[in-house]
């Protein structure tokens, strides 16, 4: 049987679609040109510069007197870059940390770009923005630089949301970039969030987590290894996110499950919601120590997971 289909292109998005068009290769989709758009906009130094500024701040332990401040300034960073919608979630936690009992509040950082429809779905960002430092290494409450530990996630989401802005991306649904306190106190605020989620019946396109996407020592492009964490429920999407790495990132990839229980996409899975957890494949020697600083990233490397966060995100939205 022989089908003809006929398709209608509206003109406002011709001239985009025309961008894609060469004798040499085939004209590009909607979702292809949002893809690479977002893609050539990504910028190492912009990355670069929001970890050295995380950085800078001397502590973001989760226990430290500064934890308020350090969550107010990320939220200033996304309204600065256009995101109105951005607030600080709190929630108490009641933690034992070196033989001493805290109750403390901490603080998410939640901002919101809107979705073409209002509803209870949304596709979820995030990263932790607390670090720490093993017990032989110092003392967290005055100085741990957590560069790829986690200002490189941080980072990595704050350079979604910037290109995002910047192209005027308009999502079919919400897009929810979060910065989670306490998670190297026992995943705290995505615990917190994801149950929260579920309870309101919050559907999820994907939850995609960036925890040290900065580490990688390699100069060669061809050692650049992320590993894609998926769970029982995200295999078809950590499939894609494959071949999304292959079309707009030069990065190869594994899938090494071993850690899928130690960062904030956990809670996530277990609220039967598909996430993906990303981290560099490179084991990182200065991991919870003094020497994990902005010195020894690798902006450029961490710029190819903007780009693959970008184009999952334009893949569910789309």
């Amino acid at each position: 049987m022989k089908i003809i289909f006929t398709y209608f292109i509206l003109p406002s998005f011709l001239a985009l679609w025309l961008q894609g068009c060469s004798k040499e290769e085939p004209a590009r989709s909607r979702k292809e040109l949002i893809s690479y758009a977002l893609a050539g906009s990504v910028r190492p130094d912009s990355i670069k510069a929001n970890i050295k500024w995380l950085e800078a701040m001397g502590t973001r332990f989760a226990l430290a007197d500064n934890r308020r401040q350090v969550a107010s300034a990320i939220k200033e960073r996304f309204i600065r870059m256009g995101y109105n919608d951005t607030r600080l979630d709190s929630f108490m936690i009641n933690v034992t940390y070196r033989q001493v009992s805290y109750s403390q509040w901490q603080y998410n950082v939640i901002a919101t770009l809107e979705g073409l429809v209002q509803d209870d779905t949304a596709s979820i960002i995030g990263a932790h923005y607390d670090n720490i430092l093993s017990s032989s290494s110092g003392d967290p409450f005055t100085v741990a630089y957590g560069a790829n530990d986690n200002a490189s996630g941080v980072a990595a989401v704050l350079e979604v949301a910037r290109v995002m802005k910047k192209n005027s991306y308009l999502p079919k649904s919400r897009i929810l970039f979060i910065t989670y306190a306490a998670e190297e106190l026992g995943l705290k605020g995505s615990y917190v969030h994801s149950a929260y989620a579920a309870q309101q019946y919050m559907k999820l396109r994907c939850m995609l987590n960036n925890d040290m996407v900065a580490y990688c020592p390699f100069a060669d492009r061809q050692y650049w290894f992320v590993n894609i964490i998926d769970y029982e429920n995200s295999r078809e999407l950590r499939l894609s996110a494959q071949e999304l790495a292959e079309k707009y990132t030069c990065l190869r990839f594994i899938n090494d499950n071993k850690y899928r229980k130690q960062s904030d996409s956990y809670p996530y899975s277990l609220k039967g919601y598909q996430a993906l957890f990303f981290i560099g494949q490179a084991p990182d020697p200065n991991y919870h120590t003094l020497k994990d600083v902005s010195a020894v990233c690798n902006f450029d490397f961490c710029a190819e997971v903007v780009k693959l966060n970008c184009a999952i995100l334009v893949e569910k939205n789309e």
